[in-house]
């Protein structure tokens, strides 16, 4: 069909070692997984390589991919509801912050390290080269309309 040195058949046989390699040859024939099988992936049951399999199948399979979605939502599903989450969320924000919850909503948000000079520097420093600007600009025109 190809002679012996022709670019296609150097193409193919590349291609196949290329495949043969990766074991993607495997993936791209093999047949899809199941529910209960992506039921085990997303409950992390799975050994390592068979979690990178499933990994590159999701590459090329649409199919297993709406299959895993469905999966992911029965898992999310099946988790308890979790109560207080905004109080949980300001608890954990204080804790980052460094300080109480009570100390964080007394702050208004601010961290309570936070200084006189964490909080005005920046604004005093945009003044500064702002009023700097104005002035570079207005010794400009004014050694223009001395010309």
């Amino acid at each position: 069909m190809f002679a012996k040195n022709n670019p296609s058949r150097i193409f193919f046989g590349v291609l196949e070692q290329s495949l043969r390699e990766k074991h993607w040859k495997e993936m791209i024939f093999m047949e899809h997984f199941s529910m209960e099988d992506w039921r085990k992936y997303v409950k992390n049951e799975l050994t390592e390589p068979e979690r990178e399999l499933y990994e590159d199948h999701l590459y090329i399979c649409d199919e297993c991919l709406e299959v895993y979605l469905e999966a992911m939502d029965e898992e999310e599903d099946s988790l308890p509801a979790m109560t207080g989450e905004e109080d949980f969320t300001n608890l954990v924000m204080a804790q980052i912050s460094g300080g109480a919850p009570e100390e964080a909503k007394e702050q208004g948000g601010q961290s309570p390290k936070a200084s006189w000079f964490e909080r005005w520097f920046p604004f005093s420093f945009a003044c500064f080269m702002l009023i700097g600007g104005l002035v570079t600009m207005y010794r400009e025109k004014s050694q223009i309309d001395q010309e």
